[in-house]
């Protein structure tokens, strides 16, 4: 599991959060064990930044990879993100020639996972603290986690922050007070006695990274991440799909009675979010048939999340069939106005191949399974 991989020297641990969330706490792995990865990052923008740079990618190339993070969502997509950018390195020309005359791939991490339930799931897992050292920052009301079976001054002592202030130290963040950089912005620690101070001269709040110079990750290039995205499905997209992207670019044929052949009741679903599931597709569908009398329960009969074949992760695009021709059609016209959490996704029609039958065509496909969420593949959940 998790706790067990820290202990492996051939692992990285990174800390998906935030720096000034780190600053309270993180993972102490053992001696000998993994080795602990801080991206210094201001906000979760500035991950693909770092990930994407040469000597991060160095780092972790020919290593388990382990991502963690508070509640275990920002891990989950850090998990993609760097699966999508090892797909696209290894199937391009970026490859190197080993001295035997054999070739390893250019970027390629032994395994990628991330903490399911984050860190506050271990810290409930492991009452006494396990390899965690410090607080857990929250963004809600509690503001804080402590392992439950730790008392509070050994706690108090494995916090490192300090005042950015006066520089003594102190393990809590109160007030609202940040950064008076316009580019930073971030929460900083001021400690009681220096509160006045913070409220009156603002402009001496300074973070860490701030006060160090720390503007490397702040000033990288930034990734283009809908190309990578598509880059990446372009090359390992499973057959259907590629053979449904095929279809919808070409003109239409005509089989034998001159009817043009599209599958009324099947759509082709692409540029899904990573967050999508079948409720949230069924929702988005019944919105736009919601006006209709004839419109059935449920509008999803069959949902086949589309994944890569070799790590059978999710690449944003399934097949799907509805309830009638007629409900197809309506989804359909609807299609460049439709929006799944904030992302414009797009539908098209699903189209036979040559004088293929529909009796032909596999339908479901042999590897269907019923799911709620598109699988995840090879970064799992541990």
């Amino acid at each position: 599991d998790y706790h067990q991989a820290m202990q492996d020297p051939e692992t990285v641990v990174i800390d998906v959060r935030n720096h000034y969330e780190s600053t309270l706490g993180h993972f102490a792995p053992p001696p000998g064990g993994a080795q602990l990865v801080d991206p210094h990052m201001r906000n979760s923008i500035e991950f693909p930044k770092w990930l994407a740079q040469p000597e991060t990618q160095a780092k972790l190339h020919n290593k388990k990879v382990l991502m963690y993070c508070t509640g275990g969502i920002r891990c989950e997509r850090a998990t993609a993100l760097l699966n999508q950018m090892t797909t696209v390195a290894n199937k391009s020309d970026a490859i190197t020639n080993k001295g035997n005359g054999e070739k390893e791939p250019a970027f390629q991490p032994k395994g990628v996972y991330h903490m399911r339930g984050g860190i506050e799931r271990y810290v409930k897992t492991f009452p006494q603290g396990g390899y965690w050292k410090g607080k857990n920052y929250l963004f809600d009301k509690r503001a804080e986690q402590c392992p439950s079976q730790k008392t509070p001054d050994l706690v108090e002592q494995e916090v490192t922050s300090q005042c950015c202030l006066c520089a003594q130290k102190w393990t809590s963040y109160r007030g609202k007070f940040k950064c008076h950089y316009d580019y930073c912005g971030v929460p900083v620690i001021v400690c009681d006695a220096c509160r006045p101070k913070g409220l009156t001269h603002p402009d001496q709040l300074t973070c860490e990274l701030c006060q160090k110079g720390d503007t490397q990750v702040l000033e990288a290039a930034v990734p283009d991440l809908v190309g990578l995205k598509r880059q990446a499905e372009s090359l390992v997209a499973d057959p259907e799909t590629k053979k449904a992207k095929k279809t919808n670019n070409e003109s239409p044929k005509e089989d034998n009675n001159g009817d043009q052949q599209v599958i009324a009741d099947r759509i082709f679903v692409a540029r899904l979010p990573l967050t999508v599931t079948k409720t949230k597709l069924e929702q988005l569908f019944q919105s736009e048939n919601q006006e209709k009398q004839e419109t059935p329960d449920s509008i999803i009969q069959v949902i086949h999340w589309l994944t890569d074949r070799a790590t059978g992760g999710f690449y944003g695009s399934c097949m799907v069939q509805v309830s009638s021709p007629q409900v197809a059609e309506r989804i359909l016209a609807q299609g460049a106005a439709m929006r799944l959490d904030k992302k414009r996704i797009k539908v098209s029609a699903v189209r036979r191949r040559g004088n293929e039958s529909l009796t032909e065509a596999a339908w479901p496909p042999k590897n269907y399974q019923e799911r709620e969420y598109p699988p995840v593949g090879h970064f799992q959940r541990i």
